[in-house]
């Protein structure tokens, strides 16, 4: 549940505001002034902090500085009387979430709380796909690396600043996500966030798609297009494969950086821009710049705050926790029931080199949920190329084990290859047969083991697919 706090030192509009919240299903906590409510953060993480502008011992904007050097991860909004409007829009300035007035609306006071609850979401649901800022004070994020950490506090602090940035990643690393954590808790939340895929637009068109047209510019403007510089006023505007435009674009992009205004094709009038420009690449500008290919002067104008966002293989270590939460996500859109994944399956993942990063292990998860029959993701139900590649899940038998084997795992005392062979051959039957509930057919077709050959190694080793599940149907043709 999404907690809240509301501090405000008159009792009876702190009462009504805790009701209405409470009505909505929210979890609410209640603070008399600011200090009651700074103490009550520093024991509890909240996500969104309601605060008056005028409270004895420490007033609203005295608690936003405190947050806001304290680096937590909260969204402070401000109940302002009609004569402190200015104290709260220069508190937004300085980093305030919003703001609302006395007497409070219920239904501003709910859009608000709505608003702030979504980016929160965002956050959260950012936070596994690639990095982001956390709720609470950043200790329950996934992402515990330590490349990690420094992306989120540098993240954190670019939602307080408006210069421009520029994300360097390989592609599945979720760069436009964290360009969207980055304008969704930024004063500019409010407005659009356009994103820009520069690598698929035609050279000939990226001029118009960014800038705009006039009827007539050239051949095929039937009528009038408003460009995505126009579209992105006062919001943000993410440039995407900033790498592969080419220096025409690149020359029109600096002067829009430099003089903040920019002239539709065909026109003969200036806009005026106020946009903030996040861009990402997945290459190497630097040797792009060398090699002429890449302004050196838009690279120091996108350069101001850089993120460099690991790739996956670098952060194995947060690798358990992103399969749970796809785990926690499959379940809900695909009406499944997966509990978990066994300790075969997350070595198996852990050892794989993930050249496609966060989005190709989304993938795998998503594969294993549309083939796995049980409860849990297992080695056999991970995508072929991904078990060709890594190989390295240890059976666990519940059966018992032949002389070769101990219980737990192989242990080839003899050293004979033959009996290892069997030993080893033996328990892979088994553990195949327990993930498909003894169901032949599935067994034979995850396991890539032809089905005659299954039922003639069940038939040689005593095994009855009856223990894990399986039917009197699936057992007949032995």
């Amino acid at each position: 549940m999404y907690p809240i706090l509301v501090a405000d030192d008159e009792a009876e509009l702190r009462k009504h505001i805790v009701s209405i919240l409470r009505e909505r299903g929210y979890q609410v906590d209640e603070a008399a002034d600011g200090l009651e409510a700074a103490q009550m953060l520093a024991q509890k993480p909240y996500p969104l902090v309601l605060c008056d502008v005028k409270m004895p011992r420490m007033t609203g904007p005295e608690f936003l500085k405190h947050v806001l050097e304290n680096e937590y991860s909260t969204s402070v909004a401000l109940i302002t009387a009609h004569g402190n409007i200015r104290d709260a829009i220069h508190a937004i300035r300085e980093g305030a979430f919003d703001y609302i007035e006395k007497p409070v609306n219920e239904d501003l006071l709910l859009q608000l709380v709505e608003k702030a609850e979504r980016a929160y979401n965002m956050i959260q649901k950012i936070t596994y796909s690639a990095p982001m800022l956390t709720p609470g004070d950043g200790s329950e994020c996934v992402g515990k690396s330590r490349s990690m950490k420094r992306v989120f506090s540098l993240v954190e602090r670019l939602t307080r600043v408006n210069t421009s940035v520029l994300i360097r990643g390989e592609n599945g690393t979720g760069k436009e996500l964290v360009a969207k954590a980055i304008h969704y808790n930024c004063p500019r939340k409010d407005a659009p966030f356009v994103a820009v895929n520069c690598a698929a637009i035609p050279e000939n068109l990226i001029e118009s798609e960014l800038f705009g047209h006039e009827k007539g510019a050239f051949t095929g403007a039937d009528q009038r297009k408003i460009g995505k510089f126009q579209y992105a006023a006062k919001g943000t505007l993410f440039l995407d494969e900033i790498g592969d435009t080419s220096p025409a674009t690149q020359v029109k992009l600096l002067r829009v950086l430099q003089e903040h205004a920019f002239t539709p094709v065909g026109s003969n009038r200036e806009i005026k821009s106020d946009v903030r420009i996040i861009a990402a690449t997945n290459q190497d500008l630097e040797k792009l710049i060398k090699e002429g290919k890449f302004r050196e002067d838009l690279y120091y104008r996108l350069n101001v705050m850089p993120i460099f966002l690991p790739p996956l293989r670098e952060r194995k270590e947060d690798i358990p926790e992103l399969v749970h939460h796809f785990v926690d996500k499959f379940n809900q859109e695909h009406g499944s029931r997966i509990l978990g994944i066994t300790p075969e399956a997350l070595l198996n993942l852990e050892g794989f080199h993930w050249p496609g990063n966060i989005r190709e292990l989304e993938n795998a998860i998503e594969h294993a949920f549309v083939v796995e029959a049980s409860d849990q993701i297992t080695f056999f139900s991970l995508p072929e190329y991904i078990r060709k590649v890594t190989r390295k899940f240890t059976p666990l038998p519940q059966s018992p084990a032949p002389a070769a084997s101990v219980a737990g795992g192989l242990n080839f005392e003899s050293m004979d290859w033959e009996k290892g062979k069997e030993a080893f051959e033996r328990e892979f039957i088994i553990q195949a047969l327990r993930t498909n509930h003894g169901r032949i057919n599935l067994t034979a077709e995850q396991a890539n083991i032809p089905k005659n050959t299954l039922l003639r190694k069940i038939k040689k080793y005593n095994i009855n697919p009856k223990e894990f599940g399986g039917t009197v149907e699936s057992t007949e043709l032995m």
